[in-house]
């Protein structure tokens, strides 16, 4: 069991050093969940099968998750590697606890050449026949070079059924006139409907059928009984919202006083974090600080899946961003227009990333027309066609930007276009 331990604490180690390594987040619909190929519902004493699967992965060649479970409803029995990696993936054993399973491999050889496919294969027992839930955790999917890949998960349901009596034809729950009249009215038909008119199951529906739901009617103690309950695991459905991308990235180093923008493909419901508050709006979700410094491991729940984006957190930023250059400076004179029009836009660089908006006006306050946008540590303004600037005239960038702290920064770059010649 050490020896397990060890090894599993090896990957952890590789899994960290991937993480504080990590600049640049990419996002996709990587989404790794819970099945199972049974469905027919399971007594307690019977087995069920599940295992962890991957659809839309790109460019895998390592994994780790650990399986959450109830003890009180399952009982673990054995767990492995599957086929979804090339052959002579490295995997380490499956590490129990009482109600965890820890499961981690590696290619040697490259990574998957399929985007779906099975990650891992669990066994359980059943013990109780009551609802509970397969929780995925900590789950890391690595490329070749060692990155980690942005995945979506979603937990498996195991839920509870009550089965019907056989001569509760109609699935009512109740065994009465309605259940006598389906079997009657399916008397020597070759494709009885319902099916479960041939209630003893003999091929036939006959007077055999009949007399087994009338001594069963509610009226002489036919549901005396409780029905009987066994389990199954609910399908699972992929997320309707899938993170594109998050500002800073994931791996950043962020200030305590940070805000962090996560924009999704389509709306999430039911937003909530494990650190921080979160406002979300629309297809974006921002999560304001503050943050403890140290290491932020920020988990993004909502109503179909959740993302784990990890963070360095150090001493909270009071400090606003600075204009620190750019196509012109505030206050020259004598700029050229025509070499302006030519690039077709003009530059301001700030000293840090930071959001907002920025115009370009005249002197007295009309805007020009250019198209303005602030993205990373840089505002650009595009020229529009026909609103080029012109010689011996005044104009002003004018706008407002905020770092990732919430520092805010009123803009205003003058400058004087020079005499045509």
């Amino acid at each position: 069991m050490r020896e397990l331990l060890n090894r599993k604490l090896c990957f952890s180690l590789v899994t960290v050093v991937i993480y504080l390594g990590f600049t640049a987040g990419s996002y996709g619909r990587t989404f790794v969940y819970v099945a199972s190929t049974q469905t027919e519902p399971l007594a307690v004493g019977e087995q069920m099968h599940l295992s962890i699967q991957i659809a839309g992965g790109n460019s895998v060649s390592g994994y780790e998750l650990t399986v959450g479970f109830d003890p009180t409803a399952l009982r673990y029995i054995e767990g492995a590697n599957a086929d979804y990696l090339p052959a002579g993936a490295f995997a380490v054993p499956a590490i129990a606890s009482d109600n965890t399973v820890y499961v981690a491999a590696t290619s040697l050889t490259g990574v998957a050449s399929a985007s779906e496919g099975t990650l891992a294969t669990l066994t359980f027992e059943v013990i109780a026949a009551k609802g509970s839930t397969i929780k995925l955790m900590g789950v890391t999917l690595s490329d070749s070079a060692g990155m980690p890949l942005a995945v979506t998960t979603s937990d498996g349901r195991i839920v509870a059924t009550q089965l019907p009596k056989i001569w509760d034809v109609n699935e009512d729950q109740k065994v009465n006139i309605l259940d006598l009249t389906l079997v009657a009215s399916s008397l020597g038909a070759a494709t009885p409907a319902p099916p479960r008119a041939d209630v003893n199951g003999d091929g036939t529906v006959n007077i055999l059928d009949l007399v087994m739901v009338a001594q069963n009617l509610d009226a002489v103690g036919g549901n005396k009984n409780e029905p009987e309950v066994r389990v199954t695991l609910e399908e699972v459905r992929a997320p309707t919202a899938f993170v594109v991308s998050a500002n800073p990235p994931n791996g950043s180093e962020i200030a305590a006083n940070s805000r962090i923008t996560v924009t999704f493909d389509n709306a999430p419901a039911d937003v909530t974090v494990s650190a921080g508050v979160a406002f979300p709006a629309g297809k974006t979700v921002t999560i304001n600080g503050p943050f403890t410094p140290g290491a932020l491991s920020l988990t993004i729940t909502w109503a179909d899946g959740s993302q784990t984006l990890t963070y360095t957190v150090t001493a909270p930023d009071n400090e606003a961003p600075k204009v620190t250059g750019g196509t012109v400076k505030d206050g020259d004179k004598d700029v050229d227009p025509e070499m302006i029009n030519t690039d077709a836009k003009i530059e301001i660089e700030f000293s840090e990333d930071v959001s907002g908006n920025i115009a370009l006006q005249t002197e007295g306050g009309d805007d020009v027309g250019w198209l303005g946008k602030v993205e990373g540590n840089k505002g650009t303004l595009e020229l529009v066609k026909g609103k080029e600037i012109g010689n011996e005239t005044t104009y002003v960038i004018v706008g407002k930007v905020s770092d990732a702290a919430g520092n805010e920064t009123e803009v205003k770059v003058t400058f004087v276009t020079k005499r045509k010649e």
